[in-house]
């Protein structure tokens, strides 16, 4: 039987109280993986515990938080210099059952039109699937119904087609990277994802969930981070613009912005006026990336990971 070289990434921040889980499951997988930890220029310690505790793990150390999407693809990098026929993606609050990477890979020959595979993501618990993943589940725009379906009648398949699954675990194979790229530097954390998937349904790949594998994702125990509501709708707004499955619309973003500022500051309504002339300023200084952006993703070619 062919064997296939196969690396697994995860993205480390701050985050010791999950390593045991992380590494000591991949250390389960039933076929032979090479690790990779990219370290965000951690504060607790991370790279000496790696280290330590799982020597095993190829540790690339960050002197800056590269976010993770350009974090990962230092590792997408290494890896297709190794040699890797599949790169996993995992998150670090994430842990795996023995056979998901092969269950994934078996599949994924049968189904080479996909370029992103993701298992089941549960809870710390196990007894229901993460509430992220769950809501796209449940979103017939976003994930046919025939999955709920099948789950509910106990009929399940091994590969159900969406079009959106979060990047905590997901499989790709290099052919995928080879033709779309690495994670595009515009984004720094979030949105990253939106976008490959954006890049790898216009390149004329599918996205898929496998429901018989299954990974935790322990979303449950992070540190509930404050949101912004502007920053978040900025990221928002920049996902879409960057989506080359449509157009770009920055030029209408700037216009519209600029007239709510002015009839906002007529009214005297002050702070939608500072909020819509921050969003006009942000959208005036990402112009430029966003137009290369959508230049370079338009394109086949391993993008924003060059390797040797």
């Amino acid at each position: 039987m062919e064997m296939n070289t196969v690396f697994v990434v995860v993205v480390t921040y701050n985050g010791k109280q999950w390593y045991k889980h992380c590494f000591e499951s991949l250390r389960s997988s039933i076929i032979p993986i090479h690790i990779i930890a990219v370290d965000n220029a951690s504060s607790d310690n991370t790279v000496n515990y790696i280290n330590s505790n799982f020597p095993e793990v190829h540790v690339i150390k960050s002197a800056i938080n590269l976010g993770f999407g350009q974090a990962n693809n230092l590792a997408i990098k290494y890896a297709l210099n190794n040699k890797a026929d599949y790169i996993f993606l995992l998150n670090q609050d994430a842990w795996i059952e023995p056979n998901v990477i092969a269950g994934l890979i078996d599949i994924h020959k049968s189904n080479l039109q996909y370029g992103i595979l993701s298992p089941m993501h549960l809870n710390a618990q196990k007894n229901q699937i993460e509430r992220g993943l769950a809501e796209f589940i449940a979103n017939y725009n976003i994930t046919p119904l025939d999955l709920i379906n099948d789950m509910y009648f106990n009929r399940i398949q091994d590969l159900y087609e969406t079009k959106y699954v979060n990047a905590a675990a997901w499989l790709l194979p290099r052919i995928i990277l080879e033709t779309i790229g690495g994670f595009d530097p515009i984004f720094f954390h979030y949105g990253e994802d939106d976008n490959y998937m954006h890049r790898v349904l216009y390149h004329g790949f599918k996205i898929g969930i496998c429901p018989k594998y299954n990974i935790v994702h322990d979303t449950e125990n992070r540190v509930k981070a404050s949101k912004e509501s502007k920053y978040s709708f900025f990221k928002f707004l920049l996902v879409d613009c960057t989506n080359i499955n449509k157009e770009s619309g920055v030029e209408q973003l700037i216009l519209y912005h600029f007239r709510k500022s002015i009839i906002n500051i007529l009214k005297f309504n002050i702070q939608y006026f500072r909020d819509n002339l921050s969003l006009m300023i942000k959208f005036i200084l990402y112009r430029k990336a966003i137009y290369n952006s959508r230049r370079t993703n338009f394109r086949i070619g391993a993008h924003w990971i060059k390797h040797d």
